[in-house]
């Protein structure tokens, strides 16, 4: 086949289906790196099953492509031989006509991702899947192989650089994230051990007279019948509970009779802590809430007492970060730290005004901290357009890859 214009995919791949390879090393697809080496990731969590018999062989050049994902661009050109899920789609080139590299980042381009949503089928996006039948139908221009390679070595070229600069500030806010942790913790602990806090100098968090009281929320009331003095109420869950503060941008609801309501509002100074999942997140209310309530999977630690609410959400972080909630809480599938283990937790008690002029402080420093993080990921954010949107202009002849060469 010579230069030819909108081919459909199916001219030039067919699904492989080579399946039961057990000693081949174990792939995964991302959508911002392609086919790489699942061990060469920390943060892909999807466990491999023992039986990886139904796993497909994935040979150099053959395009893989995550069904669930494709129409978020998890897919791409394998450079390695290994095997990848059954819930994949391996596809291997049928015609010489094409680079691999150069279809690499043409699949992968703003407007063939669009194809992709467009052509998945699900009733929501959590739901979609774009199946061969369906992607195989989509038109792409292939130019030359000659002019492929030529714009695939552009890219190349262009795309280092910028993965250069995204890869130095990924760094820059991960030395800032632990900036600030270190900065909690020197400021709050002191250099003292949580779990070895002489008995004379700290004391639980539910104490008579000092304090917190501690509530855990509402369990999801889904298939009970509905009182008739309830009331919808909005709720606070784990996932709207962010080291920055609340994130209300979704939000659910669900009845409350006037006694749960009474007994599970919201009001300012109010302490909100993960209590399953992201276990020791938390936040500290800066006003009161009429109307909301919050959920099982939250923990309310309302002060009784002269202490600081805003010190003991920072106590709370750092006991998170250096692991003492992950040590004392319940160890399931999903990490939780009760109530009980909450009001148990020894904690180091500072005069009142020491407290809030750690706070203070630490109100300061992190702010600072927070605000350079979220200038480099902005950076981060804008390369990352600017790669998407060069790799298309690319790819569609916007730009004039022998003369920019």
């Amino acid at each position: 086949m010579t230069a030819t214009q909108n081919v459909r995919l199916r001219y030039l791949y067919s699904p492989s289906g080579e399946a039961n390879y057990p000693g081949e090393e174990v792939l995964s697809v991302y959508r911002d790196y392609g086919v790489i080496p699942k061990s060469s990731r920390s943060d892909n969590f999807n466990k491999t099953p023992e039986n990886v018999e139904r796993y497909l062989l994935v040979r150099p050049g053959d395009l893989v492509v995550n069904r669930m994902k494709a129409w978020q661009g998890s897919l791409g050109v394998s450079d390695y031989r290994g095997i990848v899920s059954g819930d994949y789609e391996v596809l291997r080139p049928t015609s010489d006509s094409v680079s691999g590299r150069y279809m690499h980042y043409a699949l992968r381009s703003g407007h063939m991702i669009g194809e992709y949503r467009v052509r998945s089928t699900g009733i929501r996006p959590s739901q979609w899947r774009l199946y061969w039948d369906q992607m195989g139908d989509i038109r792409i221009t292939l130019p030359s192989l000659e002019e492929q390679d030529r714009i695939a070595a552009y890219l190349d070229s262009e795309t280092a650089e910028i993965d250069t600069l995204i890869a130095e500030q990924q760094r820059l806010v991960e030395m800032l994230r632990e900036r600030r942790q270190a900065v909690i913790e020197t400021e709050t602990l002191r250099g003292i051990n949580p779990l070895q806090i002489p008995a004379d100098s700290a004391v639980p968090f539910a104490t008579v007279g000092h304090g917190f009281s501690v509530t855990l929320g509402k369990m999801l009331d889904a298939g009970k019948e509905r009182r008739p003095d309830d009331t919808d109420l909005p709720y606070v869950r784990a996932a709207n509970i962010q080291d920055t503060g609340l994130d209300l941008t979704d939000v659910k609801s669900m009845p409350y009779s006037p006694d749960e309501a009474a007994r599970l509002d919201l009001r300012a100074q109010d302490v909100l802590v993960v209590e399953g999942g992201a276990v020791g997140t938390c936040v500290v209310l800066d006003s009161d809430m009429p109307g909301w309530s919050f959920q099982k999977t939250v923990n309310r630690l309302r002060p009784f007492s002269d202490w600081s609410s805003r010190f003991y959400s920072y106590v709370i972080r750092a006991y998170r970060d250096i692991g003492v909630i992950s040590t004392l809480g319940n160890q399931s599938t999903i990490a939780h730290f009760t109530a009980e283990k909450l009001r148990a937790l020894r904690v180091p008690v500072p005069p009142a005004a020491e407290q809030r002029r750690i706070a203070d402080h630490l109100d300061r420093e992190t702010l600072r901290i927070d605000t350079l993080i979220a200038e480099s990921e902005r950076l981060i954010d804008l390369s990352k357009e600017r790669r998407a949107a060069l790799i298309t202009a690319a790819v569609t002849g916007q730009v004039d890859v022998w003369q920019e060469s």
